[in-house]
């Protein structure tokens, strides 16, 4: 379908949902964002995303992308330019480097950002959801003690960003990775500190990692951090009628053997880190790099595509009902 309209599901404070939004900002997409609850239920959320739970998801008509894995490698393809990977000074390729310091930023750095969030002070609901969401029980009081000694542990990782800007950035002049255009490893890095600030505030950032600070600085400036507040807004219900008006069917759907459930099997996609929650429906699409997953929604009039990435997923086949 041309020109579908594209739609960020999301809530302002949650560090993945800012990168998708900058993504998008940076590809220079005509997107509108939907405001979403930070916690469940979103009843509302679910024809589109299967059951998928965490945040943001982007919607484009029926299609619906989960986890910004799969998100950037849509809008790479169909936003070429500007591109997430450009060469590095060198005129080296940076594309599997940038996807492979992603799995560092995204998982041993952010997780030790999380150590800091003084999750005494979110509530009661917000606590038992994030229980819920992570399959253990969530004890503020417990967190708080372990807080300080796990310090040392986010200062050791933030140096070693702080490191690896410092050698190739030359003195600000270049991006993090040596690129003189912005990269996706930019967003990877300025999201964490993005979301270490909202804890700590930016004169904690500018005294302990002063060369961070300033790329956040710089990296929200070239994303256009200050417009986003200011772009449409839909409502849920006019998302759900948005997906049945830009409706079109899976292209070029595939299997390639590298999964061993069959297309047209009920399968349900789990992440394998946190939120571990089945998204349910018909196999329809399976890649080394994409699942695609299909449920009918006869109460909203559409058929609904879910996307999903194969890193940070497990796909497991459904014993049919009897």
């Amino acid at each position: 379908m041309s020109n579908p309209q594209f739609i960020l599901h999301w809530y302002p404070n949650s560090p993945f949902a800012q990168k998708v939004a900058w993504a998008l900002q940076y590809k220079n997409v005509d997107f509108k964002l939907v405001m979403i609850s930070p916690i469940e239920p979103r009843p509302l959320r679910r024809p589109l995303d299967a059951g998928y739970r965490k945040t943001p998801v982007l919607q484009i008509g029926n299609h619906t992308y989960c986890d910004s894995k799969v998100i950037f490698a849509e809008l790479e393809k169909r936003f070429p330019e500007p591109t997430f990977y450009p060469l590095d000074a060198q005129g080296n390729a940076t594309e599997h480097s940038i996807l492979s310091l992603a799995r560092w930023t995204e998982n041993s750095v952010f997780q030790a950002i999380v150590t800091q969030i003084p999750m005494g002070k979110l509530g009661e609901a917000f606590v038992k959801d994030r229980s819920q969401f992570s399959g253990r029980k969530i004890d503020p009081e417990s967190l708080k003690f372990a807080a300080p000694f796990m310090l040392q542990g986010l200062n050791a990782e933030l140096l070693a960003v702080e490191e690896l800007v410092k050698s190739r950035h030359q003195n600000g002049s270049l991006w993090a990775l040596g690129t003189k255009e912005l990269s996706l490893a930019d967003l990877h890095i300025a999201m964490n500190v993005w979301f270490l600030s909202q804890f700590v505030g930016s004169k904690w950032l500018q005294s302990k990692i002063p060369v961070l600070s300033e790329h956040l600085t710089k990296t929200l400036a070239a994303v256009r951090f200050n417009e986003i507040e200011n772009l449409g807004q839909l409502d849920e219900e006019e998302a759900l009628l948005i997906a049945k008006e830009q409706s079109w069917k899976l292209e070029n759907a595939t299997h390639d053997g590298s999964l061993k459930a069959k297309l047209g099997q009920v399968v349900a996609v789990l992440p394998t880190d946190t939120g571990m929650v089945p998204a349910l429906g018909t196999l329809v699409h399976s890649t080394i790099h994409e699942t695609v997953i299909e449920n009918q929604q006869d109460e909203y009039g559409f058929t609904s595509y879910t996307h999903f990435p194969v890193i940070g997923f497990v796909v497991l086949p459904q014993a049919p009902k009897l």
